[in-house]
Formats: C-alpha cells, structure tokens, sequence
C-alpha cells in the first residue's frame, strides 16, 4: 500500500479553496441591472424580424433575407448572452429561479397563445409576432424578479 504525505501548506490550501467554492455557492449572483431588459428586448427582436419577414413578399428576396439574418444574430445573441450572463459553475439554468411553477407558466403559455391566435389571421408572422410582442415583456419581467430576488436574500 502506498503513502502519500501531504505537507501542512498544501492541506491548508486545499482547504480554504473548498471554503471559498462553498462560499460561492451559498452566495447569491445577482443578475446585472441591464440584463433583464437586453435578454428581453433581442428575444423581442429576434421574433419581431422573423414576423416582419414572414409579411414580405418573396419577390424582395434580398431584404426577406436580410430581416431573417438579423433576426437570427438578435436570437443567437440571446442565447450567448444568457450563456454568458446565468452560467454558474457547471450549470445553466433552464428556468428562472425563485418564481413559483404558476407564474413561470404563464409567463411562458401567454405569449404562445397569443401568437397561436394571431396566427389564423396573419400565419406564421401572426404568429412570430405574438410571441414577440408578449414573450420580451414576459422575458424581461421574470428576469427583472429573479435578479430583484437574489438581490434581496
């Protein structure tokens, strides 16, 4: 059987770095203040284009293709900056934390539903632009919570 020797600077310094990852998890990261409203508004974004788009003609072919370019820059955005911003160590969350299960549900099934009822009359941009016009305000009101919350605890 081996022995491995550890000496008294090593052992300490091991240790304080679990004390410090133990603090970090217990420790509310509050969300930055402009964060809320940039995820919100390039969701909003990115959804509004793709409507606009969906309301042009084919024969425009260059701006249909250049709304749906900008669009999808205003989504990956999102998507990066929610990378960005939420990560914590080893984990993305999916859902907002620190709102209860009903508000989450309706803050998501409004704008799905308002765009479903969009939709019989203006199509997939009815639809696009229903969740666009309710899903960035939904977005940037959890977001705004969940960071008014962690700064609180």
């Amino acid at each position: 059987m081996a022995s491995h020797s550890t000496d008294a600077a090593d052992a300490r310094a091991a240790l304080r770095a679990a004390q410090l990852a133990a603090a970090a998890a217990r420790r509310p990261n509050p969300l930055p203040g402009w964060y809320p409203a940039a995820s919100g508004g390039l969701f909003g974004l990115g959804f509004a284009l793709l409507g606009v788009q969906c309301l042009l003609p084919g024969s425009r072919w260059l701006l249909v293709a250049a709304l749906q370019l900008a669009a999808a820059l205003a989504l990956i955005s999102h998507l990066l900056l929610a990378r960005r911003v939420e990560q914590r160590p080893g984990i993305i969350p999916a859902l907002p934390s620190g709102v209860d299960s009903r508000r989450l549900t309706a803050a998501y099934l409004a704008p799905l539903l308002l765009g479903g009822a969009l939709a019989p009359f203006l199509g997939w941009s009815g639809f696009f632009l229903g969740l666009a016009a309710a899903g960035a305000p939904a977005h940037w009101l959890l977001l705004r919570r969940q960071r008014d919350q962690a700064g609180a605890a």
